[in-house]
């Protein structure tokens, strides 16, 4: 199965692509955060685009596990998602932009560039990691 992954944030949304076969995760594109409709449909865009068939929205939580404000965002997200037709799920995530920059960093990006779509790689090796490869 192929997933499109969705790390949300209040100025930017990051988009990655994996699949449960290989387990291999890559980062896409970061695109503006205009709303939750407009997320939306890039997402369906991209999930058409990429043969995707589930998509795993990053749910903000604190390190002991419990809900953010920005929870809130994803939720709605993950909600306009399937009523375009798309299976989500959220994925409870913490320090994946922290996880992201030491990527980045060990890549050699400059740090002022985002991270937003490592970030959602991130998130979507963590999801595929909890389910286990080929379930």
């Amino acid at each position: 199965m192929r997933y499109i992954g969705v790390d949300p944030g209040g100025m930017r949304i990051g988009f990655a692509v994996g699949d449960d076969v290989t387990g291999i995760v890559t980062p896409l594109e970061i695109a503006a955060y205009r709303g939750v409709a407009n997320a939306a449909a890039h997402v369906a865009r991209l999930a058409h685009h990429h043969a995707a068939t589930r998509v795993v929205i990053g749910l903000p939580t604190t390190v002991g596990g419990e809900p953010t404000a920005a929870c809130r965002r994803s939720q709605a997200l993950a909600e306009a998602v399937r009523e375009l037709g798309l299976e989500t799920a959220l994925q409870p995530e913490h320090l994946t932009t922290n996880e992201a920059r030491r990527r980045a960093r060990e890549a050699g990006l400059p740090q002022s560039r985002p991270v937003d779509h490592i970030a959602a790689q991130v998130l979507l090796e963590e999801h595929l990691a909890t389910r286990g490869s080929g379930q």
